[in-house]
């Protein structure tokens, strides 16, 4: 049976159907409305798209409504994705639907991306800018699967930079543009869809469900939108109160990822939810959000309860309070596991489940906590306890949930490989071989060619000064417990100190979606490790080589030995240390964005773990921080800025302890509080003005000046103060110059306090007059600020910073041993003076659950009950550091050399390496080039110091 746009199906049996298609959602829905908009029945149909990339046809393969469905093709030299299709005449309003569904068959034997663009007229009349209409994208796992786009929360711009321009989500009722895609550029592959369609569900009689979030929030198909403003009227027969109002306006948030439930909820400590029932006892299921989308809107409580009509009914109690996100799956590793049921099921989708009774007015829940953000409620749902088609309902949505999950959560890797370990290898039960750092070791990896067990031997070679990994990959073919792992310090001219690691694996994210792949996460020091079979384990052994260690070859082995203490492997270490002595000495600056440990930890155990984070700094190779504590200006006597400098002397006190005294990047922390708003003056400006009863630019070059004077007294390190962050808008970059420019003259007044920054992209190649071009705003940034934090960048820009005298540095370049290495130096050597890199302790929801929150967390530090724990990319990061100081401790060589006036060959061969390390690489060359092996390259830095000797 089919209809036109303008026809509508409302019986209970396509109910059913259509709900079974959706994963179950709402078997039981008394209700479904459903529009079908394309089923690709005629060859006319395809008329209907564009098909910017992919080639079309009508099928009979994947068809859910009628006879036949579309395939498109994978076009791999597509310009954005495989097949892309733009929908010619888009139905405009869209408002009184649930959801946009279009069934999508994946036939291809590995997950394949897709990506929605949806715009309104909003978008239209502002300019059709990227960032003023939705962008997003999901995976598709083999198989059918039902793309559930909802018609309202959909957000412009990005989902981890959400409506920067239009500060709303878009506009149901006036649709202009949708456009969908599938299939990563350059991949081959198809896919089919069917049956696009809208729906609006509803629930069977006798079930109340709730899904909180804001105004605009994506609504679970079937349930009522709850908000922050939602008041109880009889009419309604639901809301907050009647008495004790309701939450503030910002209480309800969209995280953005996740299940359309479960993303998004409002904080409702210490309000009344009231829901009108027949007298009688109910089962009531409360859902929490307990992630959060910024870092720091984690639930944070220890304790919290639920009353219903003033009756305590459910209560809980985490020993961890404050921490719990931090240490919750700390030693959960997801290896061969199922992500629902080992993450959500458990504690993030699992909802508080009580009985209660009603009265004559119906239940009244009142929520609380013992700390904000404790009682972030994502959705209710209720029923009478003897209502079996109810308590069936409810049950299917839970698991529509798990559905939902696991559709989104899909795991990005490859199935494993079929493997037979070499004849050798077979008796130990395990193949083992050697690998690097920058080597993904995954669970499923495995050797190209291993190397019989007696020949198998981790070589090195180091200088003094380093730490040098030795890195050694092991793969059991049967289950072989919990073995012993030993190594003694390495032997030789005297006795090196080592250190043994399991490199434990996480579910790590990428942008945009929660789809996933199994990496290498944290290295955790460890007398043991667990070798299920089929899984690969790494092992590193870091060796500490001290700047006086003698030359000569060093020798150990790492012992691999059963529960019982029977010996299963040993691998010896080899390390040779050369006459050669590291020099950290170098004028440019290197760190990471984050500093600060996470509040949960109070008093002197906050400053306790701040100095171990910045030896773990120091060890690894960085010279510079980024963030910290902040001063306030709390007021103004007479014409007199008042501030309150709190602890920040100590802060930098600590900093130059431990070899950070030079400067400091003021980016997530090091910020004056209270003199503006960001990165413009703002209502605070205002008040500043009005409180003093100065001229802001007065009042704020006095309040500086306060700064100055105090910073200079304390010994301050210089402040790299940023003024903006990726500006994307116009209005937004008109007040921010505005205010640099005020900055700009702070700056030059107090030059050893500190310098104005700040971060974006640019180029010069160009330049554009059109104030709507927002290269035209960065260009002016350029000019203005004395520092530009650029991540895209070009040689134009290294021209433009020379003719006007700016300092150039570059932020998220990555962080490999490339990219802090030969990468860093080349940029180093062309001009560049400093590198920030995303991110020290980033912390979106649960530390060790990266499918959560705004964005992967790729932490170069993670915090455990036992410590500080380094990650994979934090040993990349140093090895590469190494080599930058190797590369400077060779071009400070040769400048020596040539100041004493040697003229040699080995000075001209040394001079000449350096040269072509630094021509090897281009301005913002992200990919190492052909060939690169920063080992040989070591190899060859080494000799050439040697040769200088």
């Amino acid at each position: 049976m089919k209809e036109t746009l303008r026809g509508r199906i409302r019986a209970a049996a396509l109910a059913s159907l259509v709900w079974a298609l959706l994963g179950g959602l709402a078997c039981t829905a008394t209700a479904q409305e459903t529009v079908i908009l394309a089923d690709f029945e005629t060859p006319d149909s395809l008329d209907e798209w564009q098909y910017v990339s992919g080639t079309p046809r009508l099928v009979t393969e994947g068809v859910t409504h009628g006879q036949q469905a579309l395939e498109v093709t994978f076009d791999p030299k597509g310009e954005y994705y495989g097949a892309y299709l733009y929908w010619n005449r888009p139905p405009r309003d869209w408002s009184p639907y649930d959801a946009l569904v279009v069934d999508v068959t994946n036939p291809n034997p590995g997950p394949i991306v897709g990506y929605v663009l949806i715009a309104d007229q909003a978008w239209a009349d502002k300019g059709r800018s990227y960032w003023n209409r939705h962008n997003a994208e999901t995976t598709f796992p083999p198989g059918l699967s039902q793309w559930i786009i909802p018609v309202r929360g959909l957000y412009r711009g990005e989902a981890g930079s959400r409506n920067n321009d239009i500060n709303r989500d878009i506009d149901p009722d006036s649709i202009v543009r949708v456009d969908l895609a599938w299939g990563a550029k350059g991949t081959e592959g198809r896919v089919i869809i069917d049956n696009i369609r809208f729906v609006k569900v509803s629930r069977p009689a006798g079930v109340w469900a709730f899904d909180f979030g804001p105004p605009s929030q994506a609504v679970m198909l079937g349930w009522t939108p709850m908000t922050w403003d939602t008041m109880y009227t009889p009419e309604k027969g639901y809301g907050w109160g009647p008495a004790g109002g309701h939450p503030w306006n910002g209480a309800a948030r969209d995280t953005t990822f996740g299940t359309m439930l479960l993303r998004d909820f409002c904080e409702a400590g210490g309000y009344n939810f009231h829901v009108d029932v027949p007298p009688g006892r109910y089962r009531i299921s409360v859902f929490y959000e307990n992630c959060g989308y910024w870092g720091g809107e984690q639930a944070k409580h220890r304790e919290r309860r639920i009353l219903v009509n003033g009756q305590l009914a459910w209560s809980e109690t985490r020993p961890d309070g404050p921490a719990h996100h931090l240490y919750r799956f700390e030693d959960v590793e997801p290896v061969g596991v199922d992500l629902w049921d080992t993450y959500m099921a458990p504690e993030i989708a699992k909802p508080a489940v009580f009985e209660a009774d009603a009265d004559p007015k119906g239940l009244t829940l009142r929520f609380e906590a013992d700390r904000v953000w404790g009682s972030k409620v994502a959705a209710v749902a209720l029923h009478r306890v003897d209502d079996a088609p109810a308590a069936a309902w409810v049950s299917q949505q839970l698991e529509a949930l798990a559905t939902e999950f696991r559709q989104k959560a899909v795991s990005l890797d490859p199935p494993p490989p079929r493997y037979m370990a070499p004849d050798a290898w077979r008796p130990l039960g395990l193949v083992a071989w050697p690998v690097s750092l920058d080597e993904d070791v995954t669970p499923n990896s495995v050797p190209e060619e291993a190397p019989d067990p007696q020949d198998l031997a981790l070589v090195r070679e180091a200088v003094r000064g380093e730490y040098e990994p030795f890195c050694l990959a092991i793969r059991p073919m049967r289950d072989m417990g919990e073995c012993r792992l030993e190594v003694a310090p390495l032997a030789g001219p005297e006795d090196l100190p080592t250190r043994v690691q399991v490199v434990w694996y996480n579910a790590m994210r990428g942008f945009g979606n929660i789809a996933y792949h199994l990496r290498p996460h944290t290295l955790r020091e460890q007398g043991s490790v667990r070798l299920p079979a089929g899984v690969t384990r790494e092992i590193v052994v870091t060796v500490k080589v001290p700047e006086d260690a003698p030359a000569g070859e060093y020798r150990g082995v790492l012992r691999l030995a059963t529960p019982e203490g029977q010996r299963l492997l040993e691998v010896p270490l080899r390390l040779q240390v050369h006459p050669v002595t590291l020099s950290r000495e170098t004028e440019f600056l290197m760190g990471f964005f984050g500093l600060e440990p996470p509040d949960v930890y109070e008093g002197e155990e906050w400053w306790r773990v701040l100095e171990e984070t910045l030896v773990m700094l120091r060890e690894h190779g960085m010279n510079a921080v980024s963030g910290g504590l902040n001063w306030r200006l709390t007021g103004w006597q007479d014409g007199k800025p008042l501030v309150d400098f709190d602890d920040v002397d100590r802060f930098f006190a600590l900093l130059k302890k431990y070899g950070f005294g030079r400067a400091v990047n003021a980016y997530g922390g090091v910020r004056f509080l209270g003199i503006n708003d960001g990165y413009q003056k703002g209502e605070t400006g205002e008040r500043v003005e009005q409180e003093s009863g100065l001229p802001y630019e007065e009042a704020l070059m006095r309040a500086w000046g306060v700064v100055n004077e105090h910073a200079r007294a304390n010994a301050w390190p210089l402040i790299f103060y940023g003024l903006c962050d990726e500006t994307r808008v116009r209005e937004v970059a008109e007040r921010e110059i505005e205010f640099m420019r005020l900055m700009g003259k702070v700056s030059a007044a107090y030059p050893q306090t500190l310098r104005t920054g700040g971060a974006y992209s640019v180029t010069f190649a160009s330049r554009p007059t059109n104030e709507d071009d927002l290269l035209y705003w960065h260009q002016r940034f350029f000019e203005t600020l004395d520092i530009s934090q650029l991540n895209l960048h070009d040689e134009t820009v290294m021209e433009e910073a020379k003719r006007l005298g700016k300092e150039i540095h570059i932020y998220n370049q990555g962080t490999s041993r490339y990219h802090f290495g030969l990468y860093q130096w080349s940029e180093y050597r062309k001009g560049v003076r400093a590198r920030w890199e995303w991110h020290l302790n980033i912390l979106h929801g649960y530390q060790f659950f990266d499918l959560d929150g705004r964005e992967p967390d790729p932490a170069m530090i993670c915090y455990g009950r036992r410590g500080l724990y380094p990650t994979i990319l934090f040993e990349r990061c140093r090895e590469g550091a190494e080599d930058f100081y190797l590369y400077e401790t060779l071009r400070n060589a040769v400048e020596a050399a040539r100041k004493r006036g040697e003229r040699g060959e080995g000075v001209e061969r040394a001079a000449g390496l350096l040269a072509e390390l630094e021509e090897s690489v281009r301005l913002n060359q992200r990919q190492p080039p052909a060939n690169y092996d920063p080992d040989d390259l070591k190899r060859r830095v080494i000799a050439a110091l040697e040769g200088l000797q």
